[in-house]
């Protein structure tokens, strides 16, 4: 028997892992919604579900960890599909669908980090705000499909994080949840895992929405368009750039040179360099975002 078959490769991995992190966000996400408010003090609020509710502080840092790590784990096995041209294999329609399901986790994470209430929270939803209100014609009604300043300012975050995004999420990617739903082993060592990670680790010491402080940082992957937009207007930075990335992103299929029934038979872009520039464009996001994490912005 060969070794491919005794030891598991990473590509199954990252997946059943992935997915087994899913269910224990979902289930921990489920607890908190029950003493979350979207309204009036939001910091506070979370603030004693952090410490007055009886192991709420647990079930905050599960929710966080699983989130985190099944995004991680999923930009991951893109990657991995990236590298090893794997988007040769599906049609075209199946693709954009997984590619857009990962779209809506980092969306999910971030309407999460708006929900914490804290000043970065707040600074990042402004941002948010901000760069979609700079979008000709259509950027203001957008934005208040996403969020509005006032005392609505984490209502809707608080419906796509909770509802909208996790139902649209499963729907887009229930083909790969029958194909790679995780057996005892990989639930086992998610949910294992995941419990020691939120018993040892404690949260982030938060910040209070009135604190002056000298800089704010937005969640892990919106430090590359924050870097950016200290040199690009922010129609430049966060809608033009990243859009043309993700659309590139978003054909690679039609790049792979060979004819698909499935795709009708159409015409494909048949090359190289088209893949080498994406790959390119994402180290250089890579690198501006490990530049903020480490060095600030």
């Amino acid at each position: 028997m060969s070794d491919s078959r005794i030891i598991p490769n990473l590509s199954s991995w990252l997946p059943r892992i992935g997915l087994s992190t899913l269910i224990v966000c979902l289930a921990s996400g489920i607890v908190l919604a029950f003493y979350y408010r979207p309204a009036g003090d939001v910091f506070r609020n979370v603030e004693e579900i952090t410490t007055h509710v009886p192991f709420g502080w647990f079930f905050r840092q599960l929710h966080y960890g699983a989130g985190q790590l099944f995004v991680i784990l999923m930009l991951l096995h893109t990657l991995d599909h990236f590298l090893k041209r794997r988007y040769a294999r599906y049609p075209l329609r199946v693709w954009v669908s997984l590619i857009l399901a990962v779209l809506l986790c980092l969306l999910t994470l971030f309407t999460g980090f708006i929900l914490k209430g804290d000043k970065e929270a707040v600074f990042a939803g402004r941002i948010f705000m901000n760069i979609l209100q700079t979008m000709p014609a259509v950027g203001i009604p957008l934005s208040r499909l996403f969020i509005r300043s006032g005392e609505d300012f984490f209502f809707l975050p608080y419906l796509y994080h909770c509802l909208f995004l996790p139902l649209l999420i499963i729907y887009l990617i229930q083909g790969h949840i029958r194909e790679w739903f995780p057996d005892k082993g990989f639930m086992t060592a998610g949910v294992v895992g995941l419990f020691l990670y939120a018993f040892w680790i404690q949260p982030d010491p938060a910040i209070p929405p009135g604190a002056m402080v000298e800089s704010v940082k937005g969640p892990w992957f919106f430090l590359g368009i924050q870097t950016l937009l200290k040199f690009l207007p922010p129609l430049m930075a966060g809608i033009i750039i990243p859009g043309l990335v993700l659309m590139g992103v978003f054909i690679l299929p039609l790049t792979s040179g060979k004819r698909r029934a499935e795709d009708g038979g159409g015409v494909h872009l048949k090359t190289d360099w088209f893949r080498y520039t994406i790959l390119v464009l994402i180290v250089i996001y890579g690198t501006l975002t490990l530049k903020a994490a480490i060095w600030g912005i």
